[in-house]
């Protein structure tokens, strides 16, 4: 496997063709509803959390036109054919060795934020392939990235009752921003329960959208 360039963030022409071009084939296939597009902040200094359904997250999400591209995480496992590494890497994936202790792509995805991008990520850090698609738990990922870059954080749920399959409903509903300052990260005196607990409310407004969508009245 190539190893991947986390030195800079580089700009690539085949995502937005991608984009454009494919973006009605996916919303008619698995029959995509938007709902909370007026929620996507006009700037781009923030941070998408996603819960982990399937490999097509970001690309549901990133459909709405107002959506910037995304810079996602992606299994390094993904990178091991030269083929699938290059149009993960052109379509602004980066690869994330799982459990291993490898903090190169929380400081890549730092980088992203920083310099002005919008970077998506799956707190759960694993896409959820049973439990009935309930949102799991969140990993720290995510506010460690955001207490680095004091940016604020979009909550987005796919919604889908049972497993996403395609000719299926599925509602992309994108919640209220949570502000760097409500995640209780611009303290001096945070401590790694105070970043569990930030990650956790993130989790918790991605649940609830979640809730709303797919639980029964």
């Amino acid at each position: 496997m190539k190893e991947f360039d986390y030195s800079q963030v580089k700009h690539y022409k085949l995502y937005n063709f991608v984009k454009t071009v494919f973006r009605p084939l996916v919303k008619v296939v698995y029959k995509i509803e938007f709902k909370g597009l007026e929620n996507i902040p006009k700037s781009n200094n923030y941070i998408v959390a996603i819960n982990h359904t399937c490999a097509l997250d970001p690309v549901f999400v990133a459909c709405p036109k107002n959506i910037p591209p995304l810079h996602f995480m992606a299994k390094a496992e993904l990178f091991k054919n030269p083929l699938s590494a290059w149009f993960i890497t052109h379509m602004y994936g980066f690869p994330v060795k799982r459990g291993k202790g490898d903090t190169s792509a929380i400081d890549y995805g730092i980088k992203i934020v920083e310099e002005g991008h919008v970077m998506a990520i799956c707190p759960e850090g694993k896409r959820i392939k049973d439990k009935n698609g309930v949102p799991q738990r969140a990993k720290a990922g995510v506010a460690v990235i955001a207490k680095a870059t004091g940016a604020d954080v979009l909550p987005v749920a796919i919604c889908c009752k049972g497993k996403i399959k395609a000719g299926k409903k599925v509602v992309i509903s994108y919640g209220e921003v949570i502000k760097n300052s409500d995640m209780g990260l611009q303290r001096e005196d945070l401590g790694p329960h105070d970043i569990k607990d930030a990650a956790n409310m993130v989790m918790d407004r991605i649940t609830e959208l979640w809730k709303a969508e797919v639980c029964d009245d």
